[in-house]
């Protein structure tokens, strides 16, 4: 037996579907069970923003459904999370590549320094992506990533200044750190004269530096 969801036979025009790699911007085309596709112009692996596996909290079939899919989206959906709200940052960003290009780069860093130092990689690479950007609250209430991961985002962007800011220490210093290292590293004026301020944060800095 075949989930209806998953058969083609059951589908509609929309089930195919394109969007611009969220890397590059050349146009991707997925099916509905494509977990991911590679793009052909720069190689990055982009997940499909449109899946959804909810069913398989309750789906007999899931085990099977769910073992073809990559190792790190059957764990856990975070990096779905991630390239869902980079497309609509580039959609807002539209014809400023260079701001596109620095919240990535940013985005890449705070990947990287949370896995160094155990932080919130889902809640510092959202508001790495989304820190001062105009609509940002419109982004992430559309995204649905979840009322405990967006609330952390939020605070971390300080989009509810009424309220007192409860984000961690540690994650505030990673978003600081992640959006001064790509600054740093692009050259760009508003890093003069800041430090990192995470162990993990200086480390980077220093091999920017050499």
């Amino acid at each position: 037996m075949q989930c209806p969801g998953q058969d083609n036979r059951y589908w509609s025009g929309e089930e195919v579907f394109e969007m611009n790699c969220p890397h590059c911007g050349t146009i991707l085309e997925f099916f509905k069970d494509d977990s991911q596709r590679t793009c052909k112009e720069c190689g990055h692996k982009v997940l499909n923003p449109k899946i959804d596996f909810g069913c398989a909290s309750y789906c007999p079939y899931a085990e099977q459904c769910l073992g073809s899919l990559p190792p790190e989206l059957a764990a856990k959906q975070g990096n779905l999370f991630r390239d869902k709200l980079t497309v609509a940052v580039r959609k807002q960003l539209l014809g400023q590549e260079d701001e596109y290009q620095l919240r990535t780069l940013a985005a890449d860093f705070a990947e990287t320094l949370c896995r160094a130092e155990k932080g919130n990689t889902a809640a510092v690479v959202g508001a790495s992506l989304l820190k001062d950007l105009p609509g940002a609250r419109d982004i992430l209430a559309g995204l649905k990533g979840g009322d405990t991961l967006t609330g952390q985002i939020s605070e971390l962007m300080k989009l509810n200044p009424e309220t007192p800011n409860t984000a961690d220490a540690l994650s505030h210093q990673l978003l600081h750190d992640a959006c001064l290292l790509a600054a740093t590293s692009t050259g760009h004026p508003i890093a003069k004269g800041q430090e990192c301020q995470s162990e993990s944060g200086q480390k980077e800095m220093k091999k920017l530096l050499k």
